[in-house]
């Protein structure tokens, strides 16, 4: 009896935590991510994109191919002029309050841009790659997601395959989320060559 109750608990523990999650294949890769985020089809030009909608209805998009962005590279401080102002959207204008930002009358030599750029990057490794992890200074603002240079081929051969997944303006608990699906990328078809 009592061996048929520790093997009923048991039992029930273990299928409780594994249907908090799925894995989703995108042919390329798998992702192990909460249940209720869905899968979604992402119209790619001259590379593989595709994405998945979280249960607080963020899209978070992955663009694999030659020209995958690493979003890090574009990372504009956060210091405004009337003009950088104008161009925020919405959204961003909404946000702004909460962030470290430097709004000017004119750009000076005396402005150190670097103490207000938007992200931060950690290197970790994922699958049998060296991945760099990027994330807002500025919670909520920005992008976070993964970047890898290289899946496979070589700069020389013009040839490297690139791969990036992001999400813009998380919360807090999805993108904490986001970070720990990211961790469980699977990238067979790149890693047994």
């Amino acid at each position: 009896m009592k061996q048929s109750f520790f093997i009923l608990i048991t039992f029930l523990i273990f299928s409780c935590s594994i249907s908090d999650y799925k894995t989703i294949d995108f042919d390329s890769f798998e992702i192990t991510v909460p249940r209720d985020w869905k899968k979604c089809d992402v119209e790619g030009i001259d590379s593989y994109v595709g994405g998945l909608i979280t249960n607080t209805n963020d899209t978070l998009i992955f663009d694999l191919g030659l020209y995958s962005p690493d979003v890090s590279r574009n990372d504009f401080p956060l210091v405004f002029d009337a003009a950088g102002l104008a161009e925020l959207t919405t959204k961003e204008r909404a946000l702004l309050p909460q962030t470290k930002h430097l709004i000017v009358d004119s750009f000076t030599e005396d402005i150190n841009f670097n103490e207000y750029l938007k992200y931060t990057s950690e290197y970790d490794s994922i699958a049998c790659f060296r991945v760099k992890f990027i994330t807002p200074k500025n919670k909520g603002f920005g992008a976070t997601g993964i970047y890898i240079d290289s899946l496979s081929g070589s700069s020389t051969e013009y040839n490297k395959m690139k791969f990036g997944f992001y999400g813009k303006y998380l919360s807090d608990s999805t993108q904490l989320n986001f970070i720990k699906a990211l961790k469980t990328l699977r990238f067979e078809k790149y890693c047994s060559k």
